[in-house]
Formats: C-alpha cells, sequence, structure tokens
C-alpha cells in the first residue's frame, strides 16, 4: 500500500512539473522562410525541466540534460548546450541552409521521448529563392552627391556599389549616398548583387548626366506682328530634374520679374514693335549649377507695295518691293 501511495504521488510529482515547464523557440514558432546559403540559427529555451531535446523530422533525436552537455552534430545542424542549471537550458541549433531543409520540421520539447505530456515548439522550414534587384535609381541630391536606390531583391546578402568601373562600396543596405568629389559629367553606376555563398547572382547599371541642364531656345517671328519663343529638353534618360527655369525679354518682360519656364516652355509675345530687336535670357537651375541660353531677334518690317499706275512699263499686279513672314533666329 506505500508502494502504491508513493508511485501516486512521484507521479503526481512529474506531471506537475511537466505541467508548468515551458519551451520557447527563436525565431518564433510556425513557418519560417530562410535563404538558400544562410546560417539559420534557432534558440531553444527550456524552463521548468532538466531536459531539452531536439527531434528533426521526427528522425534524428539530440538531447541535453544534466549528465549528456556540450555539443553534438546531425547532418545538417549542429547543437549546443549554452546554459544549464536547476531551472532553466537553453540550447541552439545552427546550420546552413540548403535546398534539403525545404519543407522540413525542427522540434524541441523538454523530454527525451516523444509523449502526450511533453511541451514542445517547432518550426517549418521554406528554403527561398535568390533572386537578384530589379529595380536601379540614381538622383543627384546635391552638387556633389548621387543618392542610388535600388529594390526587388530577396536573399541577397550584399550589394557591391561600382562607380565607373570601380567598387565604392559594399553594404547589406538598399541605397547609397555616394560622393563625387566635385566631378561633373557622365557617370556609370552599377549594383551587383551577391548571394550567401558569396556569388554574384546579377546586376544593373544606368549611366547618369551629372551636369548642368542642356536645352535649347528657338525664336520666331510671326507675320511681323509677334514673337514665338520655344524652350525644348534635350532629351537624357538620367540626369538631375530642373528645380527653376526663368524666361527674361528685353522691353517685354521686366527685368526684376522673369517668367516662369518650369512647366511651361511656349510663350508668345504679341505686344512687339517693326524694326526692333529684342533679347531673351533663358536660365535653367539644377542641384549642379545654372545653364545659361541667350540669343536676340528682329521685328522686320511690313512689305512696302507700290501702284502699278506709279511704275512704269510694270505688270498690272502689285509689287512687293520687300517681303515679310517668318523669321527664325537660334539661340547663341
Amino acid at each position: 500500500m506505500k508502494l502504491v501511495t508513493f508511485l501516486l504521488v512521484a507521479h503526481w510529482l512529474c506531471s506537475l512539473a511537466s505541467s508548468q515547464a515551458t519551451v520557447e523557440l527563436s525565431p518564433s514558432t510556425g513557418n519560417v522562410s530562410v535563404c538558400q546559403g544562410e546560417v539559420q540559427k534557432i534558440t531553444c529555451t527550456v524552463n521548468g525541466s532538466q531536459v531539452v531535446a531536439w527531434q528533426y523530422n521526427e528522425e534524428s533525436l539530440i538531447y541535453f540534460d544534466a549528465v549528456k552537455t556540450g555539443e553534438d552534430n546531425t547532418t545538417l545542424f549542429n547543437f549546443k548546450l549554452l546554459c544549464h542549471n536547476n531551472v532553466t537550458l537553453i540550447s541552439t541549433a545552427v546550420g546552413n541552409v540548403s535546398t534539403l531543409i525545404n519543407g522540413s520540421t525542427l522540434e524541441c520539447r523538454n523530454t527525451i521521448p516523444d509523449i502526450s505530456s511533453s511541451i514542445r515548439q517547432h518550426i517549418n522550414f521554406t528554403v527561398k529563392n535568390t533572386i537578384p534587384i530589379s529595380y536601379l535609381h540614381v538622383d543627384a541630391v546635391s552638387s556633389d552627391t548621387l543618392l542610388i536606390i535600388w529594390a526587388g531583391a530577396d536573399c541577397i546578402q550584399s550589394y557591391d556599389v561600382l562607380i565607373n568601373g570601380t567598387n565604392v562600396n559594399t553594404t547589406s543596405g538598399m541605397s547609397l549616398l555616394y560622393n563625387t568629389g566635385g566631378a561633373i559629367g557622365s557617370i556609370d553606376v552599377l549594383v551587383n548583387s551577391v548571394d550567401y555563398y558569396g556569388r554574384a547572382v546579377g546586376n544593373l547599371s544606368t549611366q547618369y548626366q551629372f551636369n548642368t541642364h542642356d536645352f535649347e531656345v528657338k525664336a520666331i517671328v510671326r507675320n511681323n506682328t509677334s514673337i514665338i519663343i520655344a524652350i525644348k529638353d534635350n532629351y537624357i534618360n538620367h540626369r538631375p530634374v530642373p528645380l527653376s527655369c526663368e524666361l527674361i525679354v528685353s522691353n517685354l518682360t521686366q527685368s526684376s520679374s522673369s517668367m516662369d519656364c518650369l512647366s511651361k516652355r511656349l510663350f508668345i509675345f504679341t505686344n512687339v514693335t517693326e524694326g526692333d530687336v529684342y533679347n531673351y535670357t533663358v536660365t535653367i537651375t539644377n542641384v549642379i549649377g545654372s545653364a545659361v541660353k541667350n540669343g536676340s531677334i528682329e521685328i522686320p518690317y511690313s512689305p512696302v507695295v507700290v501702284c502699278p499706275s506709279e511704275v512704269p512699263n510694270s505688270p498690272s499686279t502689285m509689287i512687293p518691293i520687300s517681303s515679310g513672314g517668318l523669321h527664325t533666329v537660334h539661340d547663341n
């Protein structure tokens, strides 16, 4: 009778200890996405028990207790017991991720045998493929600094940033501020994606024109009664955006109040005078500096005609002695 009572009490104490035990995993329990080639570390903390046990895919069993300490290995993971006392056991599982663990399960529990009273947590692995960057953007943020931004990558360990063929930075981030050192002109930018095996798996490149704004100005006289001024940007794919655009035409715009041409690039002036010369200046500014184009255009006099009766032996039609119409003057 005493033996039966002792066994019942012992079973009750074991059940009580098991019910008070806790098992925590980091990363958290559940589905975990991992990248090929990266080193994955899982930490298991067991409280209120004297055993910490790992089981991979219900096959390999690794455990630590007061007697079995240190570390142990399987084909895919290295297991270590980091901490052991009367209250807590902390163990880690570390492995290099490969496609072999895709869809597999790693479990940590507080008992060596897999029984119903075991407290357990588990992780399901999904191995992701390596994807290089798919987007690259370059912009000037000051007269000597470029902002380089890239995106679209997954499972990339680092990025090599090359300027004009020279590696200027290796980073795990997704952007870089690059100081040009005052240099201007054409700048070749290439960002290389490097996976967790250290291999280059893809890149994107672009050419950026680190210059003042490039444009043309055309001035046209229409019917001797108006001036048309057209501003045309020379197309360049990547360059600093204009911050301001100013147009001044002598005698038509006040020098202290130039016209804004940042969004409007075609202007018509009708208050012109025949015989007058009009000077124009266009200034477009970006972070690099200002580009200026100027020129002049003269309004010709209207045609003068003479009646046939005033000219001997003339045809019966009017004879123009000077011509007008459209006159085009390009900027200097």
